[in-house]
C-alpha cells in the first residue's frame, strides 16, 4: 500500500457507477481508480469521503493505494484500497492552476487523433502512451439532442483556436449533465452558463473501455478554474 494525494479532475459515470481520475501530487502522474466492489470502475460510496460528500471537481483528497492494474488500453489504472477518502484541500489557487497548465495537451489532437474514437485492436500488442489528458478547448459548446426518445449530450470544440477539427465527444461528468438536463434540445455556448465571462475552463478527455470494436473518448471532467 501507499499512500498518495491526488487532484480529482474526473469523477464521471460508467454504467451505474463512477470512472475516478486525476494527477498525484506525489508521483505527478495520473491515476485511475479501481474499486473492489465493481468491475473496472468505483461505486459511488468509493468517492466519498467519511460524511458521505461525493469528492469534487479540483478536491485534493488523499487515498491508500495497492497494485497497478493497467490494461494496453488503461495504462494508468491502479486499485484503491477499501476505506473512505480523505479530504486535504481544494485546488483553487493561481500557482494551483500554473501546476494543471503543465499537464495541458499542447499537441494537434485529443488522446492521438482526430476522431471521437479508437480502433481496440490498436492496443491488443502494445499500451497506449495514455488513455486520459487535460485540454484547454477553444471554441466551446454543448449539443443536447434527443435521438430515438434517447438523451444525448456532446461537447463541440476544437484543440487551439488555429485547428480546423472540430471534437464531437459525449460527455459523461454528472455535475456538468445535471446543468445541460435543465436544457432543451438544442446547441448552446459555453458562456451561457455562467452570469459574467465564463472561467478558464479545462476538460479531463477519457479513453473509454472498449465498445464494440472501439475505445469512445469522453469528457469525462468539466473542470471550471476559480477567478
Amino acid at each position: 500500500m501507499n499512500t498518495q494525494k491526488i487532484i480529482c479532475l474526473a469523477n464521471s459515470y460508467k454504467h451505474n457507477h463512477r470512472c475516478m481520475a486525476g494527477i498525484s501530487l506525489v508521483s505527478k502522474k495520473w491515476v485511475r481508480l479501481i474499486g473492489s466492489k465493481a468491475q473496472g470502475c468505483l461505486t459511488v460510496q468509493e468517492t466519498c469521503y467519511e460524511d458521505g460528500t461525493e469528492a469534487a471537481l479540483l478536491d485534493v483528497f488523499e487515498a491508500e493505494l495497492g497494485e497497478r492494474c493497467g490494461s494496453n488500453g488503461h495504462p494508468e489504472d491502479v486499485f484503491l484500497a477499501d476505506g473512505p477518502l480523505l479530504p486535504v484541500r481544494r485546488f483553487d489557487g493561481a500557482r494551483d492552476s500554473r501546476f494543471l497548465a503543465d499537464y495541458l495537451n499542447k499537441g494537434p489532437s485529443v488522446l492521438g487523433g482526430a476522431g471521437d474514437r479508437v480502433y481496440a485492436r490498436k492496443f491488443e500488442k502494445a499500451a497506449v502512451e495514455r488513455s486520459l489528458e487535460l485540454i484547454e478547448p477553444a471554441d466551446l459548446w454543448w449539443w443536447i439532442r434527443d435521438e430515438d426518445g434517447k438523451r444525448k449530450n456532446r461537447a463541440l470544440f476544437r484543440l487551439g483556436h488555429v485547428s480546423r477539427t472540430r471534437y464531437d465527444l459525449a460527455v459523461t461528468d454528472p455535475v456538468w449533465l445535471n446543468q445541460l438536463n435543465l436544457l432543451a434540445a438544442g446547441i448552446y455556448p459555453h458562456a451561457l452558463f455562467f452570469k459574467h465571462k465564463a472561467p478558464r475552463t479545462l476538460l479531463t478527455i477519457s479513453l473509454s473501455e472498449p465498445f464494440e470494436g472501439f475505445h469512445y473518448k469522453l469528457v469525462a471532467g468539466v473542470v471550471a478554474l476559480p477567478g
